[in-house]
């Protein structure tokens, strides 16, 4: 049986990619045959190095969505939409980890690591549907489906190539994506999770609380610490783990973080968004 691990991000963020791979290489390497990258433009030096800590494979993605909402294009990163990927990697392999890189592994993966049939391993997700569209959405198709049920959750997911149609899946996801673009406020957990509705997919839900464990609620027997939001562990959130990671990685040679140029881009944004007149709307 093959597994990969799958994360995805800008080549800005090429330091925290590769710490949350070293953190994956000395806590849980025995459950990957390799890591999957999606990136768009990580510097060849980078890959080179990162493949000394594990077996990694870069795969250069160039997804934009169609969304002219201002939180999608100046907050969302286009890179989240790389999850879909997931699906079409099942032809690859048996199985498919996805995890975000904002986070650190603090325990053993195996139990949410363990598929059983055909099941979609994911996190608990308290937010109904209807939170992650806005409130005045225009898509009549969107009524069709139960928007007052559980949400998923994606920032730990695992995926079993006994599930059937993924192909199908990963582009129903892009159509709908596309489809449904200024009416998304969380945009592919969304399309996830009516995906999940749509294709009948059977789900085993785990504790967001011990594999997607906030930093300020965290009370020591985690597997997964999450930093959503801001502050990252690598401008601001402390944590001496991650802090061990990134300094392992640095003197490797790796590239470090530059907050300055990730302020810049989102400064850049953020101008753009407001010099072609998107406005912010009311979010589920």
């Amino acid at each position: 049986m093959r597994r990969a691990l799958v994360t995805g991000g800008t080549r800005d963020d090429v330091a925290p990619i590769a710490t949350f791979i070293n953190n994956i290489a000395q806590t849980n390497a025995h459950l990957f045959d390799e890591v999957v990258v999606y990136h768009n433009g990580i510097k060849q030096k980078d890959q080179d190095l990162i493949n000394k800590i594990f077996k990694t494979r870069f795969i250069e993605y160039t997804y934009s969505p169609k969304s002219r909402n201002d939180e999608v294009i100046s907050y969302f990163s286009a890179m989240v939409f790389c999850k879909y990927e997931c699906f079409s990697l099942l032809s690859e392999y048996d199985e498919v980890v996805w995890s975000d890189y904002d986070v650190v592994v603090k325990g053993k993966l195996d139990d949410f690591c363990k598929i059983e049939g055909a099941n979609f391993n994911v996190l608990e997700c308290s937010d109904s549907l209807r939170t992650m569209f806005y409130k005045d959405y225009k898509s009549e198709e969107i009524n069709r489906f139960d928007l007052d049920s559980d949400g998923v959750g994606t920032p730990l997911f695992a995926l079993t190539n006994k599930l059937q149609n993924s192909d199908k899946i990963c582009q129903w996801c892009y159509d709908k994506t596309d489809l449904w673009a200024d009416d998304l406020y969380l945009p592919e957990q969304c399309v996830f999770s009516l995906a999940v509705q749509e294709f009948g997919i059977n789900l085993k839900r785990f504790s967001f609380d011990e594999y997607a464990c906030y930093p300020t609620k965290a009370k020591g027997d985690e597997k997964i610490i999450h930093a959503a939001g801001q502050p990252k562990f690598w401008n601001g959130m402390q944590d001496s783990d991650w802090e061990k990671y990134y300094s392992e990685w640095i003197k490797l040679g790796g590239t470090p973080y530059s907050e300055w140029k990730k302020k810049l881009k989102r400064k850049l944004l953020f101008i753009y968004t407001r010099l072609i007149g998107i406005r912010g709307r009311e979010h589920g």
